[in-house]
């Protein structure tokens, strides 16, 4: 078991860094000309940091997820963090990224467009006036997601099912819950209309051989997590079991992958493989649980439980790894850290609650 508590300044401190470093940066986007050929500040005046496009959006997100815990209510960084939040996430910064990705519909499609997403619902969410406020920033360049999911997904004629940025279901999830807080009633109805199009007809996904060598996701557990917020309550314990029926604690999927080089930027994707995998199976688990004890299906509940059981080896390595000193990691793994130590909080916190 892992406190959130004592994460909470080490990402702080990683956050911060990765989102005031402009280089090394990979910008991914097509170049129409030379003209075109520009600093990335130029294109991207929020987000030109962190290695990457997305990796910046998501640990803006995660900064701003931190100043609301009690730690970081006190903490000595949190001048900082506000400033830089409030320069980076300006009104005039936004409306040059909204059309930018306006521009470019296909960029950082899904991946990114989640994590612009998941940016906003956290500033709008916040318990501070200084985030609230830089969510009506933010407004636009969820906006400028909406619309074009909502345009897009009735035209994706199967999902993407790989185990990185471009897999379907991982942004989608996002993206709906997003949609939801955000009440764009659009964006919902199409997300769960090509949700239900593209898997509610999965069942025994291979969870044996699912993983490649630059996974950090699990495709089986990430359709899943999706279904799991479309599917009414009967539908979904009718097809959780099903889907999950080949996958056990000692599947493949349940065991940490060793990197055997830090450096190498597509291999330590399996750290936040670990931590993915974690997160959704602290989600799903319990889910499952509720399923047996329903069905009074004693096989069901071993294999929840058993599950379970794997959270922490699988989240150790990742952990470690967020906060190292190889930006190939740190730029990006610490978000997944938080999200599965935030689970796990969240997970212990309802079983103290129903015991």
């Amino acid at each position: 078991m892992n406190s959130s508590d004592k994460y909470v300044n080490p990402f702080a401190e990683v956050a911060l860094s990765n989102i005031t470093r402009e280089y090394p940066y990979a910008a991914h986007h097509l170049v129409p000309s030379l003209a075109d050929v520009v600093p990335a500040v130029e294109k991207h005046p929020a987000f030109a940091n962190s290695f990457d496009w997305h990796s910046s959006v998501h640990m803006h997100y995660l900064l701003a997820s931190l100043l609301d815990t009690e730690e970081g209510r006190t903490a000595s960084w949190r001048d900082q963090a506000l400033e830089v939040l409030t320069a980076h996430l300006s009104e005039e910064n936004m409306l040059a990224e909204a059309a930018f990705l306006r521009d470019s519909p296909s960029w950082e499609r899904p991946y990114g467009w989640a994590w612009a997403v998941e940016l906003n619902r956290v500033l709008n969410s916040s318990g501070t006036t200084e985030l609230q406020d830089l969510g009506k920033n933010t407004q636009v360049l969820t906006e400028t997601v909406f619309d074009p999911v909502t345009a897009w997904l009735p035209k994706v004629s199967e999902p993407v099912r790989h185990g990185v940025h471009s897999n379907t279901a991982f942004g989608l999830r996002r993206i709906l819950i997003g949609a939801r807080a955000a009440d764009r009633r659009d964006t919902i109805d199409a997300i769960a209309a090509a949700a239900r199009r593209f898997f509610a007809e999965d069942a025994a996904w291979n969870f044996t051989q699912e993983r490649s060598g630059h996974d950090f996701l699990s495709p089986g557990l990430c359709e899943a997590d999706l279904m799991a917020e479309v599917l009414t309550e009967d539908e979904f314990a009718s097809w959780l079991p099903g889907f999950l029926s080949e996958l056990d604690p000692e599947s493949p999927a349940l065991t940490p992958v060793k990197v055997l080089d830090p450096t190498d930027g597509q291999q330590s994707h399996l750290y936040g493989l670990g931590l993915s995998v974690a997160a959704s199976v602290m989600r799903l688990g319990p889910k499952l649980e509720a399923i047996a004890e329903k069905r009074e299906d004693a096989n069901l509940m071993a294999q929840a439980k058993g599950m379970l059981t794997r959270v922490d080896a699988l989240m150790a390595p990742g952990l470690e790894a967020a906060v190292s000193d190889e930006y190939v990691s740190s730029h990006w793994i610490a978000t997944f850290a938080w999200e599965a130590v935030n689970t796990q909080r969240g997970n212990s916190s309802h079983h103290a609650r129903t015991r």
